[in-house]
């Protein structure tokens, strides 16, 4: 089985980091963003680069799912603006929240949208409503609620590192992972907090 090659994550991800299904277009949406070292162009800059960002993405999303919804052709500002919002408040329902016991608070964005029941013999099912922009936010909550029903909404992270926020798929057995990439997110922070440790025992990391 070939793995999809998501526009945006590829420039990040192995294929094997890729979530499944139609949460793989998820991710990519939230992997438009500038990321990585050196960093990548936000493929939500322009509505030029949004436009092919779109045009890739759909084409993969509806090999991968065929009843997915027509994908906008392109954005005017408005909708750039809204994709842009929509994508960054789902980095923050998904990104790690403070550590257990502190006094740190986040606030999670309400993300509204419409979408439609239907009832038959397998069961209740979900589908995305809506046309453009709408279609697009709609279909990725649908398939937002049914990983969490699925239990692997948890496996879709964000990347720890603040200085990266990558989206990745955490295939662990334990699903313990934390960074985007261990050998370069992992070991920054580790870095950063050791001298950050040493600093406040007034000590210095030289000999």
């Amino acid at each position: 089985m070939t793995t999809a090659r998501w526009p945006a994550s590829a420039r990040y991800e192995a294929p094997e980091s890729s979530a499944p299904g139609g949460l793989g277009f998820v991710q990519d949406l939230l992997n438009t963003a500038s990321l990585g070292k050196p960093r990548q162009p936000d493929l939500l800059e322009s509505a030029d680069a949004a436009r092919q960002w779109l045009h890739a993405s759909a084409a993969v999303l509806h090999r991968i799912d065929p009843g997915a919804p027509a994908m906008p052709d392109g954005l005017d500002p408005g909708g750039l603006r809204h994709v842009v919002s929509f994508r960054d408040d789902l980095r923050a329902l998904l990104s790690p929240g403070p550590a257990e016991g502190t006094a740190e608070t986040v606030a999670v964005p309400s993300i509204g949208t419409t979408a439609a029941v239907t009832l038959g013999p397998g069961g209740a099912r979900l589908s995305a409503q809506g046309d453009d922009v709408e279609a697009l936010r709609s279909y990725a909550l649908v398939q937002l609620v049914a990983a969490s029903y699925g239990g692997t909404l948890r496996r879709l992270k964000v990347c720890a590192n603040p200085r990266c926020r990558g989206a990745f798929y955490d295939r662990s057995k334990n699903c313990s992972r934390v960074w985007h990439d261990v050998t370069t997110c992992g070991n920054t922070q580790n870095v950063r907090a050791y001298r950050a440790r040493l600093k406040e025992r007034g000590l210095s990391s030289a000999p």
